[in-house]
């Protein structure tokens, strides 16, 4: 074989490349490299392609490739060569040789497929390859006709076999290993490796060719004769054709089909980028209609893609960008603006299918297409970003907040010698004054705030701190921009970074200024409370830890000898062993305050009274861990207080003693005032002479003088003892006043004083309160008006606001000196002492004035100028009351029917007063002398009403009517009224009576007219709702004996009354005629106020006539004014017309009235004329008895024999008023009224003055 194959030593073909064709051979190397390269390209292909089927594809025709590359570049080379180009192929052999390199190819294309190509595929690669070459080259030369003569030489068969393995190998690096070190294209690197692989295989051949070896030369006829090759090369060139153009269009299908492949996955990648993105996609042509819209899209926006897609992107905006959007495309397309395409993103706002506007980032971008442009818009959802810029702005409050809060400073500053910040809090402000951004400016810093001798103590504290990186606390002093010192507290520590050094120091600085000055505080009080009280502290066992001098000086022991012994050293030892001082320590330890007065044990068993605290002090956990107690010495204290305890129990029993003084006093004083006063009005009552009647007069009016005194020591007693209680009633006032008037308008109008009232509208026409005290304490303050003034007025002033009554008396009197105003209200105090004795009385009216006045809540003052006069302020708190309840006080007496009384008391002057009086009434009276024979004389007949004293012998008051009251039950009988008669002036026995049984209360003495009064009351009788006077009565429930009494006509003008109340009958019809005067338009004035309406204006009119017509005794008048003031009040339209047209006639009755009077005063009355002169002797006779008499009352002394001689030859109304003066004891008065009567008619001639 190796004869056959190799021939050694034998000389080359001489013209062997002389007889090569260089076209042929250059088409040959071209071959080579053309088929390298598409087999390269091929297998890169097969390394990118995506099946396995596309692989083997791409493995095949790079196969192809190759192997046909190495065949047809074998043979063109083999044609190039004469000697071989003249001879015959074999055609099986020919096409047997492609297989080799084919193969190998194939091989080789296999490890080259391979995603990683490791050193050894490359080498093992190029070796197929290299052998693939050589063994195609050999066999393709065994096909050749002069193939029998030809021999290789040995060596040049294997340079040939190495240089192909040895190129391939480099072809191969270059392509998928050069890749690595140089960033060429594929198809640079394919070139290159392909140039490389067809030189290594024509390398191959024309090396195998350098081996080519003749045994036998052909000679020049032999090839000649030969066929020449031109088949060969057509069916070489076929061949490389054939395989050249399936290469290139497999190698053309693979692109494409990559190509497509890839196209359609970088648009799935597309879409899944689209789909899955979190930004909103939205594609738009030039006409702004929507191509496409993404998921991200539909969840920013809100739109489903069918409702957008195809509609114009304004759609999705609000205004006024909607209006403006296809301008701006026309503009960008025009090239005239590009502010909105291709710029940088902008924030808007979309509008979502609901209305609402949602945030959005949106660029767009161009796509540059043939034909129309495209936009594709991308969109970022803002809300959160939105949401998370509020949440961090809110944050960053939330943080500013908090450090605005912080009690303190907070700053971060550099660890240097200015302690440079470099953050400081709003805080600084208020403790230095100065700007955070001067410190952080460098403008100030802490070390030229803090006191120079504190720097250096400071520098060292921190700086020790800070290189022990531990946190430190200081406190020192500043002085702030206006230079007041600051103490502070700083507290801090090093923020360390990962190379140890301190970066920068946090802290808070605090403000301790108040501090420092609380503790101060805290520290003086501390040695206050020492200096002041006795302190001493117990553990929670009552052991003594402590105590300060003063405790040791109270208690008499050395602070030695305290300290650790139990508190019960101080105590009684009996005490100490109760359950009571267990407890006591319980309850301390529970930490609960115990304080009182305790008595102690100090040194040698000496007894000490103190008033102590025991407080629990509690520690940081909120439990008591000791005991302070603060004492203080009452030893003394408690001396003076038994004192005064003594000195109270003698007080009270003295107050115990004159309460029953009182009591006894007041019963056995008016016992005999009761018999004096109704016997002289009883003796009045019968037929005597003047003389007579003037001593009864002078009688009565000293036994009620005396008895108003008895009344107002009474009084003050009851009100200082506080018996006194208030009755509160619905009244009127007017009413009220109206009354006190009436009774004071005689004595004014003797003075020849104007005594008014003024009441102001807002004084309401019913109040709520005690009407009887309240006219008790006007008595008393006009009364004193009238007495101490001469001439002028005195004046009522009434308003009412705020839901208090205020009333002023005002007088032109002789005032109040300054000095006596703040004494005025003190009990038996007047201005002066020459005020009692020129004006009487015993300085308890504004006394008891006071004492009632704040009884009911109000309050009384006085202002006054010597000389001019004094007025009196009352103001008293009352609520409005109702009408229908008021009921009015009356002072005239009723006319009973004739009644069946039992009257039961044990004074015969007291019963037979009463029989007097009642006889009188036609009353059937039985008698019993105490309180045993008063129910034994109930039980045995039948009464209307009982009249029962209290105290009694044998059985009193009280005792017999509990007696009666349950006989009455017992028997089942109707209770009959009993009214108590005492002499008693106490509230107790008052309650006493009602809580007995008794209905009514009558105080003695007694008064038939208040009697009578109490006796219809609590009979239920009621005055006539037709007569404006309680002269007539009739009852509620009348039994058939009890007939109605008959009812008569009431004049328009009580004269007797009227004049009652002016005191002289001239002066009441000059009043009566001003008033019809002055309300002569009252009825046309009240018709246009009810026509307008004016309800107020027209109550405010009627109750002015009211008032007047009532002082003036105008009862039908006064009557119809209070129906219109009522009807007014309620808003009664229907009422109201009927009786403003009464009003006309009315006022007419009181005209006609005024005239019959008016004539008849001025017709001479029978047997009156001028008096008669006086004789010489008459006239002696008088003036001795007047100087008699003006001796006497100078003396404060009466003179009754001269009185008579007087009053025997002098005309009455000349001695009335100085009879008048007697009577009331006013010495003084009666003097001035003496000598007046001197100067007209004892010093005159004798004819009568006037």
């Amino acid at each position: 074989m190796p004869d056959f194959f190799f021939l050694s030593n034998a000389q080359p073909y001489p013209l062997l490349w002389a007889q090569h064709d260089p076209w042929l051979v250059a088409l040959s190397v071209a071959m080579a490299v053309l088929a390298s390269v598409l087999a390269l390209q091929m297998a890169g292909l097969a390394r990118r392609a995506d099946t396995r089927f596309m692989r083997q594809m791409a493995r095949g025709s790079g196969a192809m490739a190759l192997g046909g590359g190495i065949w047809s570049m074998h043979f063109i080379g083999m044609l190039a060569f004469t000697v071989c180009g003249r001879g015959r192929f074999d055609p099986w052999m020919t096409a047997l040789s492609m297989l080799p390199s084919v193969a190998a190819s194939w091989v080789a294309l296999g490890l080259l497929m391979r995603r990683e190509i490791s050193r050894a595929a490359l080498v093992v690669g190029g070796v197929l390859v290299g052998a693939g070459i050589g063994a195609m080259h050999y066999i393709g030369m065994e096909a050749s006709q002069w193939a029998p003569f030809m021999r290789f030489d040995p060596w040049g068969f294997a340079a040939s076999v190495l240089v192909a393995v040895l190129l391939a190998i480099v072809a191969l690096w270059v392509r998928f290993g050069l890749e690595r070190v140089v960033r060429w294209r594929a198809r640079w690197l394919n070139l290159a490796a392909g140039v490389v692989m067809g030189l290594a295989i024509a390398g191959m051949h024309y090396t195998g060719m350098a081996a080519l070896r003749f045994i036998e030369v052909p000679n020049e006829l032999e090839l000649l004769a030969a066929a020449e090759g031109t088949p060969m090369a057509l069916a070489v060139a076929a061949v490389a054709l054939v395989i050249g153009v399936l290469v290139i269009a497999i190698n053309a299908g693979l692109r494409y089909r990559q190509m497509f492949l890839q196209m359609r996955q970088s648009e799935s990648r597309l879409r899944a980028i689209a789909d899955t993105a979190v930004d909103g996609m939205v594609m738009i042509d030039a006409q702004g209609r929507v191509q496409s819209f993404n998921a991200a899209a539909e969840r920013i926006l809100g739109w489903r893609p069918e409702d957008v897609v195809g509609q114009n992107v304004s759609m999705l905006m609000p205004e006024p960008d909607r209006s403006r959007h296809d301008t701006y495309l026309q503009r960008y397309l025009q090239g005239q603006g590009g502010g909105v395409v291709g710029a940088n993103s902008r924030e808007v706002l979309a509008l979502r299918p609901d209305g609402n506007t949602v945030p959005i980032r949106i660029a767009v971008g161009r796509v540059p297409l043939d034909g129309e442009p495209v936009f594709v818009g991308f969109i970022s959802d803002l809300t959160q970003r939105r949401a998370m810029e509020q949440e961090l702005k809110a944050s960053e409050q939330r943080l500013r907040s908090l450090i605005g809060n912080i009690p303190g400073v907070t700053f971060r500053c550099r660890y240097d010698a200015d302690w440079t910040m470099l953050f400081i809090s709003d805080a600084v402000t208020a403790l230095t004054g100065w700007l955070p951004q001067d410190f952080l400016q460098g403008r100030v810093n802490f070390t030229q705030l803090t006191l120079p001798e504190e720097v250096d103590r400071l520098w060292n504290e921190v700086s020790a701190a800070i290189e022990e990186h531990r946190p430190y606390h200081v406190e020192f002093g500043l002085r702030d921009r206006e230079g007041r010192l600051r103490w502070v507290s700083e507290s801090g520590r090093p923020v360390v970074g990962d190379d140890g050094q301190v970066q920068w120091i946090d802290g808070v600085i605090m403000d301790m200024t108040a501090f420092k000055e609380r503790n101060a505080e805290f520290e003086s009080t501390v040695r206050a409370i020492n200096r002041a009280l006795a302190v001493v502290e117990f553990d929670m066992q009552g052991r003594v830890l402590h105590a300060n001098d003063n405790f040791l000086s109270l208690m008499g022991y050395g602070l030695q000898e305290i300290v650790g012994q139990h508190h019960g050293m101080f105590c009684e030892p009996a005490y100490v062993q109760t359950e009571a001082y267990a407890q006591f320590w319980q309850q301390l330890r529970s930490g609960q305050l115990d304080g009182g007065e305790y008595q102690r044990l100090g040194k040698d068993g000496r007894r000490i009274w103190i008033q102590a605290t025991y407080n629990p002090i509690f520690d940081a956990q909120g439990q008591p861990f000791k005991v302070v107690k603060f004492a203080t010495d009452l030893t003394q204290r408690r001396a003076m207080e038994q004192e005064l305890r003594t000195a109270k129990e003698r007080a009270e029993q003295a107050a115990a003693a004159r309460s029953t003084f009182l009591a006894n006093m007041s019963h056995e004083i008016r016992t005999p005032m009761n018999a004096i006063i109704g016997f002289t009005e009883a003796l009045l009552d019968t037929p005597m002479d003047a003389q007579q009647r003037r001593h009864l007069g002078t009688v009565q009016h000293a036994a009620r003088s005396m008895l108003r005194l008895l009344n107002d020591i009474l009084d003050t007693a009851k009100l200082e003892k506080g018996a006194v209680e208030l009755e509160i009633a619905d009244f009127s006032l007017q009413e009220v006043c109206d009354q006190i008037l009436a009774s004071l308008r005689i004595h004014a109008g003797k003075k020849g004083l104007a005594l008014q009232c003024v009441t102001d509208d807002r004084v309401p026409p019913y109040l709520r309160g005690d009407a009887l005290r309240l006219q008790q304490v006007l008595l008393n303050l006009l009364g004193n008006a009238l007495k101490f003034t001469e001439r002028g007025h005195v004046l009522l002033r009434l308003d009412y606001h705020d839901g208090t009554l205020v009333m002023e008396v005002e007088d032109t009197g002789i005032g109040i000196a300054a000095q006596h105003l703040e004494r005025i209200f003190d009990p038996f105090a007047q201005a002066d002492a020459s005020t009692t004795r020129q004006f009487g009385g015993t300085g308890l009216g504004t006394t008891i004035s006071r004492q009632l006045v704040e009884l009911m809540g109000g309050s009384i003052s006085v202002r006054s100028t010597l000389g001019v006069g004094t007025t009196f302020t009352v103001c008293v708190p009352l609520p409005v009351g109702q009408a229908l309840a008021a009921v009015a006080n009356v002072s005239q007496a009723v006319q009973l029917p004739p009644l069946r009384i039992l009257v039961v008391d044990d004074v015969p002057a007291n019963i037979e007063l009463l029989q007097i009086h009642l006889d009188r009434g036609r009353h059937q009276v039985t008698v019993a002398r105490d309180g045993e024979n008063a129910v034994s004389a109930y039980e045995a007949g039948r009464f209307d009403v009982v009249l029962m004293d209290l105290q009694m012998p044998v059985m009193d008051g009280l005792e017999a009517t509990r007696r009666i009251r349950a006989f009455e039950q017992a028997q089942r009988r109707k209770p009959v009224p009993v009214i108590a008669l005492s002499a008693s002036v106490l509230e107790q026995d008052r309650r006493n009576a009602r809580a007995a049984g008794m209905d009514g209360f009558a105080s003695k003495p007694l008064e038939p007219a208040r009697l009578f009064r109490e006796i219809a009351r609590v009979l239920h009788l009621q005055p006539d709702t037709s007569s404006s006077d309680w002269s007539s009565l009739q009852t509620l429930s009348r039994g058939p004996d009890m007939p109605p009494a008959p009812q008569a006509a009431v004049p328009a003008v009580d004269w007797e009354r009227g004049t009652r109340l002016w005191g002289q009958r001239a002066l009441l019809r000059d009043a009566v005629a001003r008033l019809l005067v002055d309300h002569a338009a009252t009825p046309a004035t009240l018709q246009a106020m009810v026509a307008q309406p004016d309800m107020d204006a027209a109550r405010a009119l009627a109750h002015r006539l009211r008032g007047a017509a009532g002082n003036l005794a105008l009862g039908p008048l006064q009557t119809l004014a209070q129906r219109i003031e009522e009807a007014a009040h309620s808003l009664d339209l229907t009422a109201l017309p009927p009786l403003v047209a009464a009003l006309p006639a009315a006022l007419q009755a009181v005209q006609q009235a005024l005239a019959h009077e008016a004539e008849a005063a001025a017709a001479p009355a029978p047997g009156v004329g001028q008096h008669a002169p006086l004789t010489a002797d008459q006239r002696q006779q008088a003036v001795a008895a007047a100087q008699a008499l003006q001796q006497a009352l100078v003396q404060s002394e009466l003179a009754q024999p001269p009185l008579d001689v007087l009053v025997q030859l002098l005309p009455a109304d000349a001695t009335e008023r100085l009879q008048e003066a007697i009577d009331r004891f006013d010495f003084d008065q009666a003097v001035v009224h003496l000598q007046q009567l001197r100067k007209h008619w004892l010093d005159e001639p004798l004819e009568n003055p006037a």
